[in-house]
């Protein structure tokens, strides 16, 4: 049996782990059970069983930058959902704007709908995040230097810069319309991570 001294301990050494509440409290249950395990199974003492524990769970928990644009670090095993969850978020984002594309195309009444819809969620998004607390304007300043959006920065630069190889001129790109999607991609990018960030679901802000 786990006393709640015993517990506290687990606690306290996963809270140095930095891990994101809901991960934190998974970790936990398995920590918890392991050690269990291991005091029942192999009649360890809980400081043996705790050691197993924290060597079994040594790479998961070791601490790694979050993202080759971040200088945060956090436990492997939260990198991991974090990318895969990131990975997640750009492939909306860029069906998103491939279906933005395609309003833009056929109808152009349609894709400025699109727009100012996408604007209202952001700004509803925004001012939810704001007056519930979930977000500090110091945590929207650094919004503007998340990884995510990093990597637009330079996608657009690429694009802009593969555009000028090609010799399309200023207005001429303006017709193709990149930088209209690519605003569009964008602004999906950040709406994606302020909900996620308002459901306290960890994104890195």
């Amino acid at each position: 049996m786990i006393t709640k001294t015993q517990e506290n301990q687990i606690d306290v050494y996963l809270k140095s782990k930095k891990l994101y509440s809901p991960l934190h409290h998974e970790v936990k249950d398995h920590f918890i059970s392991q050690i269990y395990h291991l005091m029942e199974e192999q009649s360890l003492s809980f400081q043996e069983a705790f050691l197993a524990t924290k060597v079994s769970w040594k790479n998961e928990l070791e601490m790694v930058r979050a993202d080759i644009f971040s200088f945060k670090k956090v436990a492997r095993i939260e990198k991991s959902i974090l990318q895969q969850r990131f990975h997640k978020m750009t492939v909306f984002s860029f069906i998103f704007s491939t279906v933005a594309f395609v309003f833009l195309t056929l109808n152009e009444e349609a894709f400025t709908t699109l727009q100012i819809l996408l604007l209202l969620s952001w700004v509803s998004v925004l001012g939810y995040s704001f007056i519930t607390g979930k977000m500090k304007f110091s945590n929207y300043a650094m919004l503007s230097f998340h990884p995510l959006l990093i990597r637009n920065i330079l996608l657009g630069t690429a694009v802009f810069f593969l555009a000028g190889i090609m010799k399309f001129g200023y207005l001429e790109i303006q017709n193709l319309v990149i930088s209209k999607i690519f605003l569009v991609y964008c602004l999906t990018i950040q709406l994606q991570l302020m909900y996620f960030n308002a459901k306290e679901i960890n994104v890195l802000i």
